[in-house]
């Protein structure tokens, strides 16, 4: 949330705002985005502010700014897919889900958004989707001429959603998977925002019925279902075409594709590099092409790149569809992958306009021949780098406070002195066959801090060398760990908790939380631990209180939810994050952590939520840990021995039972309600 929001494009500020305003703000959503490149500063700083509701201008960069809209990131799950190949930024302290994929002979290029939920008009679920030519980048939304388009979710689309869903799904798991099987956390909750989007998805009452005017969706997938047809193969569709027009940046195998449209006349409207050149493979074009050729440039803002790709084409009586979305007109875009080097994930919307008149008329004027300047070699998708030959996965564990690593060569290209650094560490992988993994074994993590991203060396060829750029997944972290909210000092968190109500909608609840967290990180300066046994008591009766009755729409409200400020976890982390060195903070972590047990006790005895088994095993050690020091400290205590004799366990847990059952008592006098109740 550092970098100044960015004058975000009309079309695309809109397109997000039109489908998220479909949506009810009281119940949760699940949103997908789908990107090539992906610029994580721009998209925490722009993209993440519109969809929790608030305005790009309304930001001021904030760690306030941030807890609030991390807040509501709790209930909007967001999960964004991008290419791996293109060295991914890493993501910053917001919470969403990051899965960066890839394909061994292609790249991973659709740009969607399917968002699930309530619809704010019905009371009903459904689903929403958008597809276009902009990345998750500054350049995307803010600079270059794109093009984007929106629908509500019918069969036709869930059916083409569901394999790149299911592939992305079967990718995570793979991605995700732990190497000694016990489970693991992801950050941002990749596989179960995926795994509701499907189910969404495969929910016929969730679609809207098909209707004349709306868009068919075609996607380029070259895995998981029949690939005899091609993406342009789809876009084309039985009918046969006059003319076509071509909008594109990037341009391959021109000749070829034209000839499977089969049309007799092409225009191509190509883009305006920064060196004020029309950048189109003019070289490769045949003196006799055997149908008419020419081109075209937008009329408006004629100097503005052009990143839209958008092909429409028109028969004799004018009848005419449009198709756009993120597919260059290059044979790794439009092509099967069948005998082809480069196959790529695409997504387009095809509209059917039938006799409407051409959306087009006067946008474009003529560009002459001698304009073109010829494409620079290899670059036929958006300055796309080489793809990596092989896959690389690196987790930081948080619970066991390891790095684990795992790489698999997915390229018949040969390469040796394979390494991989993360944290100030080294490993050297072995050289193997295509297709065989390898797992490093595990690395001490000792930091406070995520560590965001790793590197691998490798060389190949003729001592060619080369660096791959990975971004490290974070598992079993809290959220405070991960930035999302201050580290939780015990003094908040009770002030918090006394101030619960539970008849106030939730969506209030989460924002004065995240407001009354806020003012630092935590890390500032070290805190004075609290002892208000009193304030704890109060504190732990207003949880009881408030999680023992429904939430919004009658939703029962979860105690154990990691991302609650004012949740059990939470509780139990500030007391735990509160020094015990001396007597005095080793007795009031005693007393706190059993009344920890008590309120998770009750908290499961009411049946709505049960506490894991780690969970209470954690307070369970934390509380053994303490006890031998209980008894020395109270055994060598004048006042206990004067009071109770010897100190043994029982008269110890006597003891406790009385100064908890005195505290209660004045609580009681304060609130009218004794704690039990």
């Amino acid at each position: 949330m550092s970098s100044a929001p960015a004058k975000i494009d009309p079309v695309m500020r809109c397109t997000l705002e039109h489908i998220r305003d479909r949506f009810s703000t009281d119940h949760p959503r699940h949103v997908l985005f789908t990107t090539f490149n992906f610029v994580s500063q721009f998209f925490e700083a722009n993209v993440l502010p519109l969809l929790v509701g608030d305005t790009a201008d309304e930001l001021k960069g904030t760690s306030e700014t941030r807890y609030v809209i991390n807040e509501d990131l709790s209930v909007i799950k967001c999960l964004v897919a991008c290419d791996r190949s293109t060295c991914p930024e890493p993501k910053g302290d917001m919470r969403y889900g990051l899965l960066p994929v890839g394909l061994p002979k292609g790249r991973f290029h659709p740009k969607l958004m399917l968002m699930a939920g309530t619809l704010k008009q019905t009371q009903e679920k459904g689903l929403w989707l958008s597809v276009g030519s902009g990345n998750l980048t500054l350049s995307g939304w803010a600079v270059n001429r794109e093009v984007v388009g929106m629908t509500a979710v019918a069969r036709q689309h869930a059916n083409e959603l569901r394999p790149l869903l299911e592939w992305l799904a079967s990718q995570a798991e793979r991605h995700f998977e732990s190497t000694d099987g016990k489970p693991l956390e992801e950050e941002g909750d990749v596989r179960a925002i995926l795994a509701a989007l499907l189910e969404a998805l495969s929910d016929a009452s969730q679609l809207v019925p098909n209707t004349a005017d709306m868009p068919t969706l075609h996607l380029a997938v070259p895995f998981g279902r029949d690939n005899r047809h091609s993406l342009l193969d789809t876009l084309k569709g039985p009918r046969s075409w006059r003319a076509a027009t071509v909008v594109s940046p990037y341009w391959s195998g021109v000749e070829t594709l034209v000839q499977k449209l089969g049309v007799e006349k092409c225009s191509f409207v190509p883009s305006l590099s920064a060196d004020g050149k029309y950048r189109f493979p003019v070289e490769t074009l045949s003196a006799s092409p055997g149908y008419l050729r020419g081109f075209r440039k937008f009329c408006k803002d004629g100097e503005r790149y052009t990143h839209a790709k958008a092909l429409m084409l028109e028969d004799a009586n004018e009848t005419r569809v449009l198709c756009i979305g993120s597919a260059n007109f290059t044979q790794a875009a439009m092509l099967a992958p069948q005998g082809q080097s480069l196959a790529n994930v695409e997504a387009m919307l095809r509209y059917d306009l039938k006799n409407a008149p051409d959306p087009w008329k006067r946008s474009f004027q003529l560009l002459d021949e001698d304009e073109l300047a010829p494409s620079e070699p290899g670059q036929d998708e958006d300055n796309a780098p080489p793809l990596p030959p092989f896959d690389a996965i690196v987790l930081c564990d948080w619970r066991a406070r390891v790095f684990c690593a795992q790489l698999t060569i997915t390229s018949d290209q040969w390469i040796r002195d394979i390494v991989l650094r993360v944290d100030g560490f080294e490993h050297q992988f072995a050289v193997t066959p295509a297709g065989e993994r390898q797992a490093m074994p595990p690395l001490a993590f000792k930091g406070t801090q995520p560590v965001r991203s790793f590197s691998v060396s490798y060389t190949s060829g003729k001592d060619d060398t080369a660096t791959f750029r990975g971004l490290v997944t974070q598992m079993n972290a809290l959220p405070d760990e991960l930035g999302y909210q201050p580290r939780p000092r015990l003094k908040k968190v009770l002030e918090l908790l006394r101030s619960l109500n539970p008849d106030v909608p939730d969506s209030k609840t989460r924002e004065r939380a995240a407001l009354g967290l806020g003012g630092g990180d935590g890390e500032e300066e070290p805190a004075e631990p609290t002892f208000d046994f009193f304030g704890l008591f109060q504190g732990t009766w207003k949880l009881l209180e408030y999680y023992q009755k429904p939430g919004s729409a009658g939703k029962k409200r979860d105690p154990y939810d990691k991302q609650a400020p004012y949740g059990a976890t939470n509780l139990y982390r500030a007391i735990t994050l509160q020094p015990a060195a001396t007597v005095e903070e080793k007795i009031g972590r005693y007393i706190q952590l059993t009344e920890m047990r008590d309120v998770v006790d009750r908290l499961d005895a009411t049946g709505q939520h049960v506490s894991s088994p780690s969970f209470r095993k954690d307070i369970d050690d934390e509380i053994e840990e303490l006890h031998e020091a209980m008894v020395s400290l109270l055994g060598n205590s004048p006042s206990f021995i004067s009071m109770f004799g010897t100190a043994t366990p029982d008269r110890i847990k006597d003891f406790l039972g009385w100064f908890r059952g005195e505290i209660s008592k004045e609580m009681s006098k304060e609130t009218g309600v004794t704690h039990a109740e």
